[in-house]
This record gives C-alpha cells, structure tokens and sequence, in this order.
C-alpha cells in the first residue's frame, strides 16, 4: 500500500507530510498573491488579447492535495487577485504538487492529466474545462517564466527526483 511519501501509481509522486508541513504556516492569501502576481507577469500577452476573459469575475480555486495549500485566484480589473475566503471558488482544480509542477514545465499536457484523474476539476465544469483548454493552447514553458520561478520550478522538480529516485515518471507516477 502506498504511504504519502512514496509514489502512488494512481496518484503521482506525493509531497511526504513533513516537506508540506511549513507550506501550510504561509497564509492562504500570501500563496494567492504570489500566484496572481506571477500570473499576471506570465500571461501579460493573453490578458492584454482578452483571451482570459471568460474568467473575468469569476474565482478559480487551486488545491495542491498533498501541500494541503489552496490558492485563489481572482480576475478583476488590472489582472489576477488573491480571492477572498468568503467567496466560493466558480471551479476548483486539484491534484499533487508534482502534477502541478510538471503541468507548469510543460513536461506534461494538461489533456494527459486530466485524463488519468492526476487533475480534477470540481464546480462549474464549463468554466473548469474552458482553463484546460487555455492551459492547452498557450504555448509557453518556464524559458517564459521569471527566472526566480524557473529556478524555485527547477529546484522542486529535482528535489522530487531525489525523494522518490531518478525513474519518477510523471506518466504513470511511479519509479521506472
């Protein structure tokens, strides 16, 4: 059986208890302001197309299972904001840190995660399904992100090699 430290075949790679630990004394705002500024940086050309604007008003949710973090996200005016707590996320999407990771890298496709249930989406589906195929269509990798991103994404994926060995297959999640 499967513990949270080790890689589960149905789940990917999961962060053990004790690395997620100080993950969670970081306010659920700071983690969603982080995002939304990184957002907003990142998807500049996309915003400005207003090819976002169907999640103009509307608060997607983010939650990282393992980390036991949630992020959210707001589209106003201006760009992303952290959104408030009161307000009930439109969608939610969750799954591992490392899916996430790999998702973000671009070592694997949104369409592939959803498929094998390494991401879900709960809530408004429609909206949930319009993110995906956003995710699918901009074609950007890390070489866009700021390079303080690239380095913390290269670092996490590699510290998740090292936890769980060199073989970790983000396909089947799993040691090769």
């Amino acid at each position: 059986m499967a513990t949270e430290s080790t890689p589960s075949p149905d789940r990917g790679a999961r962060l053990p208890a004790l690395l997620a630990w100080p993950l969670r004394l970081v306010p659920a705002v700071v983690h969603s302001t982080a995002l939304a500024t990184l957002l907003d940086r990142v998807l500049v050309a996309p915003l400005a197309a207003g090819e976002l604007e169907f999640l103009f008003g509307r608060t997607v949710a983010i939650r990282i299972e393992d980390a036991q973090v949630e992020y959210r996200l707001f589209l106003g005016v201006g760009g992303f904001y952290a959104g408030v707590g009161d307000r009930a996320a439109d969608v939610t999407m969750s799954g591992a840190l490392y899916d996430f990771l790999v998702l973000a890298t671009g070592e694997e496709d949104p369409d592939t995660l959803f498929f094998q249930r390494r991401l879900r989406i709960e809530g408004d589906t429609a909206l949930g399904l319009q993110v995906k195929n956003l995710l699918d269509s901009l074609d950007f990798g890390v070489h866009e992100l700021p390079e303080s991103a690239r380095a913390w994404l290269d670092g996490a994926l590699a510290t998740y090699r090292r936890l769980f060995g060199p073989g970790v297959s983000g396909a089947l999640g799993k040691s090769t």
